[in-house]
């Protein structure tokens, strides 16, 4: 990747913030949650942006995140994870806790990876300054279908930003920017997929959401082999958790027949049997096992945890203890 490119990816970097949410409670304790939300009916207005072939589909609630208490601990044990974002105000005039509101995902099938991914994010953008930004750096802008189009070419890729609405931008490579722009002019979009709406009105109770195929991220080398080796046929998952002074969530699976979500039960309760027997003499852990309820009937099985306030204490505490002096 060129010098020019890193720029512009810094300078998009700013309005996406996918990784925040994930980053900053991984760090913390250890997870891979990511922040997430839906907000009813058939999902948020941004959704007519996704195209209805998305595999993996997630959306951002990024001031629950930024306003939750779970947020205000994770600064008292790593004041440091601000410098990240005050490069980025300081080169785009974006301050993500305070100008980005929510962030749309998709991985959509076809073609090569860099065409298929793409991010939608809401919020308050200095519009004027990131196109000066992106000019001076080498970009270029453009007109597409009315809709003002900043571009930055390297090693044969195109990566765009869009500004689609006054406080909406779209990023990624530009042929699935361009493809978002046109799926919110057609109004065919991700929620005339059945198999998806579905999946998202059943998991709209919290402000953590995300679905996926998981047999095509398995057909494509997504997963780690071991684990893609061991797992019974399954076609789609789902996620939704509540992040505030604790995290609360479910995972829910959908296997190809009920056998093979029989098979997938006993898989997990395997693999938490394992957990609760290396983590026993740590009660901080253990009280998270222990809230672990694996259910589902038919050919879905979901798996559902909680971890209170006061375990997170506690492995803030550990982290600060162990942390080298």
């Amino acid at each position: 990747m060129t010098k020019r490119t890193r720029m512009f990816v810094l300078i998009s970097a700013g309005v996406l913030v996918v990784g925040l949410g994930t980053g900053l409670v991984a760090s913390y304790m250890g997870l891979g949650l990511q922040s997430l939300t839906i907000i009813g009916g058939n999902g948020p207005a941004e959704l007519a942006y996704i195209p209805s072939d998305a595999g993996l589909v997630a959306f951002a609630n990024v001031r629950d995140v930024m306003d939750s208490q779970l947020r205000q601990k994770l600064l008292q044990v790593r004041p440091d994870s601000r410098d990240g974002t005050a490069e980025l105000e300081m080169r785009t005039g974006i301050d993500i806790e305070r100008d980005v509101d929510v962030v749309v995902a998709s991985f959509a099938e076809g073609g090569s990876d860099p065409d298929r991914a793409l991010v939608v994010a809401r919020g308050r953008f200095d519009r004027v300054r990131i196109e000066g930004l992106v000019l001076e750096r080498g970009g270029a802008a453009e007109d597409y279908t009315g809709v003002r189009l900043l571009t930055v070419d390297d090693d044969n890729q195109t990566f765009a930003l869009a500004f689609v609405e006054p406080d909406l931008v779209a990023f990624g490579n530009a042929a699935a920017v361009r493809r978002a722009i046109d799926t919110k002019a057609s109004g065919t979009n991700i929620t005339s997929n059945g198999e998806v709406m579905d999946l998202v009105r059943d998991i709209d109770d919290g402000n953590a959401w995300a679905v996926g195929r998981f047999d095509r991220m398995a057909r494509e080398g997504r997963l780690p082999e071991p684990l893609a080796g061991r797992l019974p046929p399954i076609t789609w998952f789902a996620a939704t958790g509540r992040i505030n002074g604790g995290v609360e969530g479910l995972i829910r699976a959908e296997a190809t027949t009920d056998q093979a979500a029989a098979d997938l039960r006993e898989v997990v309760r395997g693999f938490m049997a394992l957990a609760r027997l290396q983590t026993r003499e740590n009660t901080e852990l253990s009280t998270v096992l222990n809230s672990l309820q694996l259910g589902g009937e038919g050919r879905t099985v979901s798996l559902g945890f909680a971890v209170p306030p006061e375990t997170i204490d506690a492995l803030a505490a550990m982290r600060r203890r162990d942390a080298p002096q």
